[in-house]
């Protein structure tokens, strides 16, 4: 009985697998010298693009990603744990661009499911408390709405490419450095919002807890 209620319990911190597990879009592979056009396809065994004139093939296995990022449709990217051959240290990584209206947050949320580290992108969960808030940037800024839910934080933003699912065993760290900002780390990136609201207590700590008790 008790190992039923930890794997029910554990269920509920994965998002929801989407009802496509299937993807196909027409990308342009980003190229130093030449982009290329061709198809993409996402499934669960990985990443694989094949370019219009059958020149170039990519494919990765769903284990070799080490992160994606999929926050803008214009700038999807896959890196891998492998190191250049003629730069040992950078890493290999592969960027796409999709069409404007490319269902990213579907994507997201698939490869959540998946991917064994971050995955940087937005896609709905439940949620408990919800404030308004912004985040800046080198140039200007988005406004957008922090929610904290049972499973997940997330930053919806007026900007798709700045939204923000983070889920709890992928948060390092969580703070409130004041009344007026809250920060969180992942091993990609950190993120700063400042709040327009008061943040509620309860949704601080039930953040708090999630990310810290489980250690």
């Amino acid at each position: 009985m008790k190992l039923l209620l930890v794997f029910l319990f554990m269920a509920r911190l994965v998002p929801a697998v989407p009802a496509n597990d299937v993807f196909d879009w027409n990308v342009t592979l980003v190229k130093p010298l030449r982009d290329q056009h061709g198809r993409l396809h996402v499934d669960a065994e990985g990443i694989a693009f094949r370019s219009d004139d059958g020149k170039t093939l990519v494919k990765v296995a769903m284990q070799d990603l080490r992160q994606a990022d999929v926050a803008d449709s214009r700038k999807l990217r896959f890196g891998l744990y492998e190191v250049r051959k003629w730069a040992p240290t950078e890493r290999t990584e592969y960027t796409f661009r999709a069409e404007p209206d490319a269902p990213v947050e579907i994507l997201a949320a698939f490869l959540s499911g998946r991917v064994h580290r971050p995955v940087v992108g937005q896609y709905q969960t439940g949620t408990t408390f919800r404030v308004g808030a912004f985040h800046r940037r080198a140039l200007r800024g988005t406004d957008g709405t922090l929610e904290i839910g049972e499973i997940a934080i997330r930053y919806v933003s007026t900007q798709m490419a700045d939204s923000r699912t983070w889920l709890y065993r992928d948060i390092e760290t969580v703070g409130k450095p004041d009344s007026f900002r809250l920060r969180l780390t992942t091993n990609r990136e950190t993120y700063v919002l400042e709040l327009k609201d008061d943040l509620p207590d309860e949704a601080f700590q039930l953040a708090w807890g999630r990310v810290y008790d489980r250690r």
